[in-house]
């Protein structure tokens, strides 16, 4: 999901005191998807001129800077343009400040109070991760910028190629869900930039690039109508900058795309004639709603419940998540979930519902409607697509690859949804591999269960050897 990720842009509004300043570290607590989340505020001076950075540390995200911030008269602004919300308090002239937080229609009750330098949250130490890239790289690594066609959009991104030989396979890296930097930066990973290293060694030249709003990439205009077809836009933008290279073998353009970038990957190929190949990363060959739908259960319901208890509750989610695919009004979403969740109620006492769910699913998924709000053109967008649509129509060699463990797109299920398409469609250039004990991420995993942050390989060198024999096969 390419939602815009929650990060956050002040607004203040403040009394001026001649013997107190604002200037300072500044805590509160925001009230998001039913929990409360610190949110710290850094206030700093020089001369004349403020400035601000921001920290959610429940959310391990430190030193969001301000993009803006002036006095103007007895207020203060501060902001962050690219998340378009906002902070409007009242400051007592000492230790407090009482406002409210918003972004897009989104509005709660902030307050704040000054905190002491030796309480202020600190970020954790980054884990040193084994795979990630260190000079010397063994290959040649080149930092771009180039925009589209009406220089609109502006894209930041990182070419690596190999240092001898030349009319080698060149591929886009095409990130999964939410605002990601070119390395898909997570939890001290760097997985596109550790993928990219792999290739690369390999003879492949990769491009890979700042998602819109994230490192050097602008945002564009209007980024609560963003949907996929927006990114697979963006894509073909990327292609047009690798034609522009000279050394860029025109007939050997591929395009690697993980979770939502591999639905957008046959999105771009089945238009794109440029595109010679595409690898496919744990992506959707389930319709959208289907994998949502088994993402929410799971997030929600109980585990071991037997099948008719389930039956029970996997009907309440599914049906309230068909509100997401209806309407792009938040409104519209909201009224119809409780009205499917009245109408469900009237058969489930109270005691039965407490066994089937971890929490209120009408609080669960009403809070998920409000995080969404912002993301709302993109979620009815992805809950509608249809993979088949476009995988039927592929001529090109097509790689399809997921981890036994992954419990975001899960395994059997889309692959095989992939590979039926394919063969519908009478593409005789495909493979279909299940990774044994591979997470979403292409990490080696003891469970199913076992977290991202808790396993140093960040992408498994034996998928990233297969990928890229297969690109060097396919492109000979």
């Amino acid at each position: 999901m390419k939602k815009i990720s929650f990060l956050i842009c002040v607004l203040l509004v403040v009394h001026a005191s001649q013997a107190q300043s604002i200037v300072g570290v500044w805590q509160g607590y925001l009230g998001v998807g039913g929990r409360q989340i610190r949110f710290v505020m850094h206030v700093s001076k020089t001369g004349n001129e403020y400035s601000s950075s921001f920290d959610s540390p429940d959310q391990n995200s430190f030193g969001l800077q301000g993009s803006k911030t002036v006095m103007e008269a007895d207020s203060i602004i501060a902001e962050i343009n690219i998340m378009k919300a906002g902070y409007r308090g009242l400051w007592n002239g000492k230790d407090s400040i009482q406002g409210n937080f918003k972004q897009g229609n989104f509005k709660t009750p902030l307050n704040m109070k000054r905190m002491d330098e030796k309480d202020v949250p600190k970020p954790p130490a980054t884990p040193i991760r084994p795979q990630t890239p260190k000079a010397p790289l063994g290959y040649l690594s080149e930092e771009v910028i180039y925009k589209n066609a009406d220089s609109s959009l502006q894209y930041g991104a990182t070419f690596t190629k190999p240092i001898q030989g030349s009319n080698f396979p060149t591929v886009i890296l095409i990130s999964g869900s939410g605002t990601q930097d070119r390395d898909g930066s997570m939890f001290g990973h760097k997985p596109y930039g550790v993928l990219a290293d792999l290739l690369t060694k390999q003879g492949i030249a990769v491009l890979r690039v700042d998602d819109r709003g994230a490192g050097k990439s602008s945002l564009g205009d209007n980024p609560a109508k963003l949907t996929s077809v927006d990114f697979a836009g963006d894509v073909n933008n990327s292609i047009q900058y690798l034609l522009s290279r000279p050394d860029v073998d025109k007939k050997k353009i591929g395009l690697i795309g993980h979770s939502e970038g591999g639905m957008i990957a046959p999105m771009v190929a089945v238009k794109n004639k440029q595109v010679a190949f595409i690898v496919l990363l744990a992506g959707p060959g389930q319709k959208g709603q289907e994998v949502w739908n088994f993402q929410m259960r799971r997030s929600l319901e109980m585990t071991n419940l037997s099948a008719a208890d389930k039956a029970i509750a996997d009907s309440l989610i599914n049906n309230m998540n068909l509100a997401f695919g209806k309407s792009t009004d938040f409104d519209a979403v909201q009224t119809e979930m409780k009205e499917v969740y009245s109408n469900w109620k009237k058969a489930v006492p109270d005691s039965l519902e407490k066994k089937l769910f971890i929490t209120s699913p009408q609080a669960a998924m009403l809070s998920m409607a409000q995080q969404y709000k912002a993301g709302l053109a993109w979620l009815n967008y992805f809950l509608n697509y249809e993979p088949s649509t476009n995988l039927e129509k592929l001529k090109i060699p097509v790689l399809a690859l997921n981890g036994t463990y992954d419990i975001q797109v899960t395994c059997d299920e889309n692959l095989s949804a992939i590979e039926a398409a394919l063969k519908k469609g009478k593409n005789k250039k495909y493979e279909v591999h299940a990774l044994p004990n591979l997470n979403h991420l292409f990490q080696t995993a003891k469970t199913k269960v076992q977290s991202y942050n808790s396993i140093d390989e960040t992408f498994s060198p034996e998928a990233a050897n297969l990928v890229g024999a297969w690109i060097l096969k396919t492109t000979k």
